[in-house]
């Protein structure tokens, strides 16, 4: 695998373990939500457990769903936006 996030070696194989759990973690999310139907798994605020520091902001119904994925959505444009790698090449 040749992946280079940035130019340290160590820095860099931690931040590809932290990709890969995070992928294999949200894998198991999907199934586990799909599952037992309970798509409040898959909340954005859940899944970094800002639920657990605010529960009263941050609730499971069905504005706090949807601030989730507007929220998420926000990030994946912000992140996407900021990305400054050639996709062409």
């Amino acid at each position: 695998m040749n992946m280079k996030i940035v130019k340290n070696k160590y820095v860099n194989a931690l931040f590809i373990l932290m990709l890969f759990s995070a992928g294999i973690h949200m894998l198991i999310l999907f199934f586990v939500a799909f599952s037992r139907g309970d798509l409040y798994i898959l909340n954005y605020f859940n899944i970094v457990d800002l639920d657990i520091l605010l529960p009263q902001i941050f609730k499971n119904d069905f504005l706090g769903n949807f601030a989730s994925l507007i929220f998420a959505i926000v990030i994946y444009f912000l992140i996407l936006k900021s990305n400054k790698i050639n996709s062409a090449g």
